[in-house]
């Protein structure tokens, strides 16, 4: 089986441009060297290791590496995954297919920190590119299947509202499958009792039940960040995503841009989430509306009491709490710059926050991480 097709002075090899040339340690993390590029998050082990977590999180609420129901017969041939970063996604992926299937995968990122996947058993290929250059290095048509995860902080938020789609269509072939997924920055507050989201199947609602989690619909309740942590720090990110010309709510942009884009799909759909951080005070309530998430501990005579979250879905929130915590660890240099704090002054915040987020219940208001899901099949 071909691979997809390359232009001659573009090269699958990793080895183009290394690391120690575009890259800079800052506070004890390396980011980019290039101030051109406003991506502002560390490029590192742990950073990569965040990913993963933030990946894990989102293939278990949504059940799967992809939402899209166009593979349950025949699984697409060809995968490009954008921004691959470790190639997390693309071996997820290959499992949950099928080891023994003739699925090949492409990881393109403007880095080259994938490792050699075709050792793990994928057929594997990647590609280094820098996404804010235009054209992708691919002809017309190349992929079944465009997978897109975390890229609403490599370009600006102008250009996620110009034609943001424009490019991943023009690599799909006809029939093919575009799937972005990505998270908001700024953290909100769930308020309590969210009437549940209309039109989900059956195994929507039971995979919402088994995770703890709430899918957003225009009708879902939230306020800002109960948490004053989480408030300095929307207030701070908020600040330099400004000055970057980035966007911290990115799940917004992408919904507009799926439906900008209606005519070039033959059906589209989409899917968001809510992830509580921690055990949220209102769905103890007693008096928390029946059918809603956790299981219900009742009394004899069958009225609610309390709601009891087992060990996976502790887990499962605890980890996006994680996630979260470390990815402001990641943004320190960024962030102190816009709270105009000194280091001893960013030390002293950043060791309170962690005690309330991490061991006071600081999260039980019920903040949250939104996450998301689009994709499309091109006409």
């Amino acid at each position: 089986m071909s691979g997809p097709s390359i232009p001659k002075n573009k090269s699958p090899s990793a080895s183009s441009v290394s690391l120690s040339q575009i890259l800079v340690r800052r506070s004890g993390r390396l980011f980019f060297r290039d101030s051109t590029i406003p991506y502002p998050l560390p490029c590192d082990l742990a950073e990569i290791h965040r990913q993963t977590l933030r990946s894990m999180v989102l293939m278990q609420v949504f059940d799967a590496p992809f939402c899209a129901p166009y593979f349950e017969v025949n699984p697409p041939r060809r995968v490009l995954e954008v921004a691959c970063g470790s190639g997390t996604w693309s071996t997820a992926c290959h499992d949950y297919i099928g080891r023994g299937s003739s699925t090949s995968f492409t990881g393109l990122d403007i880095l080259p920190l994938a490792p050699d996947l075709s050792k793990a058993g994928l057929k594997w290929q990647f590609v280094q590119h820098d996404l804010r250059k235009q054209p992708l290095p691919f002809a017309d048509g190349s992929f079944d299947f465009v997978f897109v995860k975390d890229t609403s902080l490599c370009t600006s938020a102008a250009s996620l509202q110009a034609e943001p789609l424009a490019e991943m269509l023009r690599v799909l072939k006809s029939g093919g499958t575009l799937e972005v997924w990505d998270s908001d920055y700024i953290v909100r507050t769930l308020l309590p009792n969210p009437p549940i989201a209309p039109g989900l199947s059956e195994e929507q609602l039971e995979q919402a039940e088994e995770t703890a989690t709430y899918t957003i619909s225009a009708a879902t309740p939230f306020a800002q960040a109960q948490n004053q942590y989480l408030q300095d720090y929307n207030a701070w990110a908020t600040r330099a995503f400004e000055k970057r010309k980035l966007t911290g709510v990115p799940c917004a942009f992408i919904g507009m841009a799926f439906s900008a884009e209606n005519e070039s799909f033959r059906d589209y759909g989409s899917r968001r989430i809510a992830i509580p951080l921690s055990e949220v005070r209102w769905e103890k309530d007693p008096h928390v509306r029946k059918g809603s998430i956790g299981r219900v501990e009742s009394s004899e005579d069958s009225r609610p009491r309390a709601r009891i979250l087992n060990p996976d879905q502790l887990a499962l929130r605890r980890t996006a709490l994680n996630t979260i915590v470390q990815m402001i660890e990641g943004l320190e240099p960024m962030l102190m710059d816009a709270s105009g704090k000194s280091k001893d002054e960013w030390d002293r915040w950043w060791a309170a926050m962690i005690t309330d987020l991490l061991h006071d219940e600081g999260t039980a208001n019920g903040e949250c991480l939104e996450v998301g899901a689009w994709w499309g099949q091109k006409i």
